[in-house]
């Protein structure tokens, strides 16, 4: 078995994607349903230039999206430091925006801190969650962007006051952010929480196409709204030389680096099927490669040792990266 692919809806109604309008999210979905794809990511401030969109389509899509488990976050404000973003009140009031805007009374799936709150207290950030469960506005709560220590401390704030605990973690991971597999996969582990990988393919620098000199029209491009932030997350030079490396040498296997790097986290990574992988796209085609990919299977010895040696060449780079 292996991790269950969720499409991430980061890039819904954002610019450069083919997902503008309710008809085009429709289609999409209908493919992704083909694919055996049933669950869906989203957040109140997908896509980040245009905040609530991603769930505004989601829910004018209604008659496909139903058919998908949803996934949402709470609101974050990128122009401050996320403080206060986790009082109780906040909480329910994003909740109740996305519920509205996501046309779905019933609740969603999994609830998510989209990323820490450095003001409001932990408890009280707890708290909020806890009480959206129980007005039967999620089944469940997860985190994201947070500290495996900030973790560690909400986890035994939950044992202290007999609250669910998180069950999910929403993380980087990649075959050049690996840094979850040492202190924070053991608390999951103890703790029976999923993890759901994003950014699997670096948000297409994996593709090869950055290193190779090809920005135009990717992600990481000067066109693209996010392309100045992802080459920097990115772009130092040792990481550039050794992907530029990994590309030539899986390329020699008559393999892609996307490829490589897809299959790697479906198959060799530490995620069991209990956990999940975003698979995010500007358009549908690319969605559809990466299913094909995912369903040739495992890779062969000598792809899977291209993959140890890239980490052993980035790790001292990308061992922060969470």
């Amino acid at each position: 078995m292996s991790p269950q692919m969720i499409f991430g809806t980061g890039g819904l109604g954002m610019d450069l994607t083919e997902f503008q309008d309710v008809e085009s999210v429709k289609a999409a979905l209908q493919v992704f349903k083909g694919l055996g794809i049933t669950r869906l990511d989203t957040a109140a401030r997908y896509p980040p230039l245009n905040p609530g969109k991603s769930e505004q389509l989601l829910g004018e899509a209604l008659e496909l999206s139903r058919d998908f488990a949803v996934d949402t976050k709470v609101y974050t404000d990128t122009k401050t430091n996320g403080g206060g973003d986790l009082t109780r009140t906040a909480i329910a009031k994003s909740v109740d925006a996305s519920l509205k805007r996501l046309q779905r009374p019933e609740g969603v799936n999994v609830l998510y801190v989209h990323r820490a709150d450095p003001a409001t207290p932990l408890e009280e950030q707890i708290q909020g969650f806890v009480d959206q469960i129980a007005n039967g506005h999620c089944k469940a709560w997860g985190v994201s962007n947070v500290s495996p220590d900030m973790l560690e401390e909400m986890l035994q704030l939950c044992e202290l006051k007999g609250w669910p605990k998180p069950s999910y973690y929403q993380g980087t991971y990649n075959v050049i952010s690996r840094a979850m597999e040492t202190k924070l996969w053991p608390i999951l582990q103890a703790h029976n929480i999923k993890f759901v990988a994003f950014w699997a393919l670096a948000t297409g620098f994996l593709t090869g196409k950055f290193v190779n000199g090809q920005h135009a029209g990717t992600r990481l491009g000067d066109d693209n709204p996010l392309g100045k932030a992802m080459q920097k997350m990115y772009g130092q030079e040792e990481v550039m030389r050794a992907v530029k490396k990994f590309d030539t040498e899986t390329r020699a296997l008559g393999l892609t680096p996307l490829e490589v790097s897809i299959r790697w986290i479906f198959y060799h990574s530490k995620l069991t099927d209990d956990d999940g992988v975003l698979l995010g796209a500007s358009k549908v085609e690319q969605i559809v490669e990466n299913v094909a990919s995912i369903k040739k299977g495992p890779l062969s010895d000598a792809a899977c040792l291209l993959v140890e040696e890239l980490w052993e060449t980035v790790k001292e780079t990308r061992d922060n990266v969470m």
